[in-house]
């Protein structure tokens, strides 16, 4: 007696579901015939008759229908099996996804490029500054974050992604006397409003240690937790900042903003992809090897 396959016994399953050989063949794309042979080779295999008619119609004999009883959650664990298989290769999900302002503007850019190869993973995005971020993956409130500099946390794991440039900015009249004549750096740091991203950002430490290396006026310091907020006032002359290049260039090529003058040096945050360390979810490793791939053709500070 030969043993009976996986693909018989489930095509007896759907017969039973669905009254007939003719439906079972279109739910299982094959033709009638095709069920036919296989209910055949059924039979021989097991060695009791499967089917008796009545007037027109083939109902299931006792010994089918309890075979049947008996086969098919076994054929749905297999499925589920298989489901697990393939979540794997195409995962699904919702990630937690924690974003600076500055991840926000780059990931924009690749979110079409990461729905096609990610197409059943979709995004809950918490924007927050970088240590409170990693303040929630280590609570396990978020399943992934892309931060700014600060790596200490020994219960996360960072995939570095790149570099942002950072470039000291004010708006392009600030740069002028009332007489047309150009104000120089020291004038600037003097008597300008100095703005710096609150405490406790990645931004802030680098920004007051030059701004203090330059001899600037600290008791002018103000801050703002909201980048775009921060741009907002300096491109309205409301002072002087270090801010990303590549979120305000498009105010640089307009000439709305401009580089201090002088040798204050530009900047650099170094970025990455944080999860915690016991992260197991496919479709956040796949996130974080897709957000790895993307950022090699499309740089986080492009």
């Amino acid at each position: 007696m030969s043993r009976p396959n996986l693909m018989h016994a489930d095509t007896l399953c759907w017969i039973a579901k669905l009254g007939t050989f003719s439906a079972a063949a279109e739910r299982m794309h094959t033709t009638q015939p095709a069920i036919s042979a296989r209910m055949k080779e059924l039979e021989g295999s097991l060695g009791f008759v499967l089917f008796e008619r009545r007037g027109r119609r083939l109902e299931l004999t006792l010994q089918a229908r309890r075979f049947v009883e008996r086969v098919e959650p076994l054929l749905r664990s297999v499925e589920d099996a298989f489901n697990d298989s393939e979540a794997a290769v195409n995962p699904s999900g919702t990630v937690r996804l924690g974003l600076g302002e500055v991840s926000m503007t780059w990931l924009g850019k690749l979110m079409p490029a990461l729905r096609k190869s990610l197409p059943r993973v979709t995004y809950d995005v918490e924007l927050d500054l970088g240590i409170k971020l990693q303040e929630q993956l280590a609570a396990g409130t978020l399943d992934a974050a892309i931060v700014a500099n600060s790596r200490s946390n020994a219960e996360l794991v960072y995939t570095p992604l790149g570099s942002v440039p950072m470039i000291w900015v004010c708006a392009t009249r600030l740069l002028f006397t009332a007489d047309g004549r150009n104000r120089a750096l020291e004038d600037l740091l003097r008597h300008e409003t100095l703005w710096c991203v609150s405490k406790p950002s990645d931004f802030f430490a680098p920004a007051y240690q030059e701004l203090r290396s330059f001899g600037a006026d600290m008791s002018n310091l103000c801050t703002c937790n909201k980048l775009m907020g921060l741009i907002q006032i300096v491109a309205s002359g409301g002072g002087i900042a270090l801010l990303p290049r590549v979120m305000v260039a498009e105010l640089l090529k307009a000439g709305r903003l401009a580089l201090l003058p002088g040798s204050i040096a530009p900047q650099s945050l170094d970025f990455a992809v944080a999860v915690h360390r016991h992260q197991t979810q496919t479709a956040v490793q796949r996130l974080v090897a897709e957000l790895l791939r993307l950022s090699r053709s499309v740089p986080i500070g492009s």
